[in-house]
């Protein structure tokens, strides 16, 4: 058995992944703040165990109880293979010059983009430190993170900040007894409600608004795709 948790799988990548990753061989843990209905039927006649979990994760003082509720679920086996953590739950807005924003905007991004998966990611390895099994962490970055534009500096220092972080817990994890992998990875242009957000932005808040995909996928995005930490 794999025990897989994933955050924001209500939609765009968190949904697809979970539904790649339904088979009877595993178990789900999704988080988002509204249940994806489709994903447990799914899961159900696939006979694959699926425990959901609704929760708005910027709301970053209840992680620690969540992550508690969440491995009352989870039973370690001594034939069971891993447990992985998918960070992925992201938010986009608000995209607008960075005086314009309102505080608890800016508040509010953060703690889901950074916050939260930093707080989780300490959860995760507090509750498995001492298991034997394969362990790995992926966090969803972004070419944001390294690609700037204007009208986006909460969503690209979040993510800068996610990889920063990816980078210091591989460093640390190679000096303990049952490591985790650790990875971000930059899934390039999707179709998701984020591209939609932005595509919504009027060009007085966001002046890239209508060539800014030419732009991300110029130069050597493509190249940033994966970013590895072996």
């Amino acid at each position: 058995m794999k025990h897989i948790i994933i955050t924001g799988a209500s939609r765009g990548i968190g949904e697809a992944l979970a539904n790649q990753l339904l088979d009877k061989n595993h178990h789900l843990i999704c988080i988002s703040r509204t249940t994806n209905q489709q994903i447990i039927d799914q899961a159900l006649e696939r006979n694959c165990r699926i425990d959901y979990f609704n929760y708005d994760l910027s709301n970053v003082g209840g992680i620690d109880q969540l992550f508690k509720d969440i491995f009352r679920h989870i039973e370690i086996h001594s034939n069971d293979e891993a447990i992985y953590l998918i960070n992925n739950a992201a938010m986009l807005t608000p995209v607008s010059p960075i005086e314009q924003i309102e505080t608890e905007k800016i508040i509010e991004n953060i703690h889901l983009n950074l916050l939260a998966p930093m707080i989780i990611t300490s959860n995760y390895l507090k509750h498995t430190k001492n298991l034997k099994v394969d362990k790995r962490i992926l966090n969803i970055s972004s070419a944001s993170a390294k690609y700037l534009l204007p009208s986006q500096s909460c969503y690209s220092t979040a993510k800068a900040g996610l990889d920063s972080f990816t980078k210091s817990i591989d460093i640390e994890q190679k000096h303990v007894s049952h490591p985790a992998k650790v990875v971000a990875v930059y899934p390039g242009m999707i179709d998701t409600k984020l591209q939609a957000d932005i595509r919504s932005v009027s060009e007085n808040l966001f002046p890239y608004v209508m060539n800014s995909f030419d732009f991300l996928r110029k130069g050597d995005c493509k190249r940033l795709n994966t970013l590895r930490l072996n």
